[in-house]
């Protein structure tokens, strides 16, 4: 979705109309008056350096801009910037903390032709939150403020802001939680992500789903228990960017860049040492972004 810059009120005839937010987005409430108030990405992006000439916002994906991005500014979230079109190419990321940017200023890229919204443990939380670093609540499911991090009994271990998080992977919590006093914690009001939990996207690298049964429903076996009864060693250590670890759950630690989620398997048929899993793709259409 995308909105001009110089649209003006969203209210017609001294009223104010409720909007849908973008589907990349919500609310706490039932509905807003403004897509500014909507809880998701947001980057605005610009025909002249410095944010000047003609400036549109965009509250989602794009993949081929209709016009030549010489500056821009993520007001909100995290976005990918590809120099090629449907995300290809090099790119870099970009969060809200980098404030307005020059593309040609750029040592990776030298043109923006897409960019991607990241969703994933920004606006949501993807397995817990292990992963958290949104910025959307700094208050508690109670209404609470949160202190800094940096004065609480787990500073060695969290981003020194007082944003929730769930930073101790030794002990982790269900849920982003915060400190309201430098003893006391509460859990926090954040999402949890669908996709890449119900769903997986791309080659299943980022899933972090519970499925433990193949798709020739074969049980998974226990990725640190992966010498038996079938050999897989190489996968013990150095794929936590895979998400592989202390379960039996359905993963894609390939190097390849290729393939599915998949498992090894209890299984003693040696036509099944491994297997895919069945998981259907994250679409649009069957799968929303979040869960309250």
């Amino acid at each position: 979705a995308v909105v001009s810059t110089q649209s003006g009120h969203y209210g017609r005839g001294g009223s104010i109309d409720c909007l849908k937010c973008p589907d990349t987005a919500y609310t706490w409430g039932v509905a807003s008056d403004s897509f500014d108030k909507c809880i998701g990405p947001l980057i605005e992006v610009c025909s002249e350096v410095d944010m000047k000439g003609a400036c549109y916002k965009y509250f989602d994906d794009s993949l081929q801009l209709a016009m030549a991005i010489k500056s821009l500014n993520v007001l909100r979230g995290e976005f990918e910037l590809y120099e090629g079109v449907n995300h290809a190419g090099a790119y870099i990321s970009v969060s809200e903390s980098d404030g307005s940017i020059n593309v040609d200023e750029s040592s990776t890229i030298k043109r923006v032709l897409s960019f991607k919204a990241e969703i994933n443990n920004v606006f949501c939380s993807l397995d817990k939150g292990v992963d958290y670093r949104g910025s959307v609540r700094h208050t508690s499911r109670s209404g609470k403020a949160c202190i800094n991090w940096s004065n609480t009994p787990l500073a060695e271990l969290a981003k020194p802001n007082n944003y929730c998080q769930n930073p101790d992977e030794n002990n982790l919590a269900e849920k982003p939680f915060c400190f309201i006093s430098e003893t006391e914690t509460e859990e926090c009001d954040v999402p949890e992500c669908i996709w890449d939990m119900d769903c997986y996207t791309g080659i299943g690298a980022q899933y972090r789903g519970h499925k433990g049964k193949s798709e020739h429903s074969k049980t998974c076996q226990n990725w640190e228990n992966i010498d038996y009864p079938h050999p897989g060693s190489k996968y013990k250590e150095g794929y936590n960017w895979a998400g592989i670890g202390d379960h039996s759950f359905c993963r894609n630690p390939n190097d390849e860049g290729t393939g599915k989620p998949w498992c090894y398997t209890t299984s003693a048929n040696p036509w099944y040492w491994w297997d895919y899993c069945t998981i259907p793709r994250c679409y649009r259409d069957e799968f929303y972004f979040y869960r309250f």
